[in-house]
């Protein structure tokens, strides 16, 4: 019961069979990690779930979903540039889709020609980026309502109006007459010799997409059809800005 004066001596007999449990010591790991969730199981199981789980959400955010900038008026007055959607992307898009339905795709050789054409035509720089519908962490993609699916026949423009018809019926969608002109009247130029304005019948991998915007929109009429697989996502929502917030279809 006597107090004992540090450091204490005691027989090498006591400690022989024994190993000191140090924080340096692998002996020491399973009784502290034990002894730590016995005291906080909860702040120990969410570490380990936040340790693990950035790599397989960012894979699948990156494959399955995106955020997506909507840098013109071809789709006025339904998406208006500067709107920010959220993606999905997952397989089999076109399999999701209905007439009338908004769709994200990677642009066909045509359009990629039109885009080409411009570019080097313009006074002022035109890249893909500022043509479609651009993201942070993946490929620019372009916008449209699809108003025609595989097997429809007749699809034809008018030379007067420009609007398009299937079987004699107006194409799927809002009034295309809602949002402002554009002064040059490009579109005019493209629709001279546009490769949509007459279609007998689309065929079984081919779709025939508008843009809302009529007098602004480089669409099907101008480039003729998109091929099904093209098809990458869907937008679900329109995420900005905060006042215009919204979730689909479009």
């Amino acid at each position: 019961r006597g107090v004992k004066e540090w450091p204490v001596e005691v027989t090498s007999s006591l400690v022989s069979s024994t190993t000191p449990l140090s924080r340096f010591n692998t002996g020491a790991f399973l009784p502290r990690f034990f002894a730590s969730w016995k005291l906080d199981a909860l702040p120990l199981l969410l570490a380990c779930l936040l340790a693990f789980m950035p790599v397989p959400i960012a894979v699948f955010a990156r494959e399955y979903a995106s955020f997506y900038a909507i840098p013109s008026s071809s789709m006025d007055p339904t998406l208006q540039k500067g709107d920010v959607l959220l993606v999905e992307k997952f397989p089999g898009a076109f399999d999701r889709t209905k007439r009338g339905d908004v769709v994200l795709f990677r642009p066909p050789s045509a359009l990629d020609e039109i885009i080409g054409k411009m570019t080097s035509s313009s006074s002022t720089t035109t890249t893909r980026s500022n043509k479609g519908a651009t993201t942070l962490n993946g490929p620019s993609l372009f916008v449209k309502r699809v108003v025609g699916l595989p097997g429809d026949e007749q699809i034809i423009m008018d030379e007067t109006t420009n609007e398009v018809t299937i079987s004699g019926t107006k194409a799927l969608g809002p009034n295309r007459n809602l949002c402002d002109d554009e002064p040059l009247k490009l579109i005019d130029r493209l629709l001279e010799n546009g490769r949509g304005r007459n279609i007998p019948v689309l065929g079984p991998n081919d779709v025939y997409v508008l843009g809302d915007c009529k007098v602004l929109s480089v669409d099907s009429r101008v480039w003729g059809t998109l091929s099904k697989d093209d098809i990458v996502g869907k937008p679900v929502a329109r995420i900005w800005p905060l006042q215009r917030f919204s979730s689909g279809p479009f």
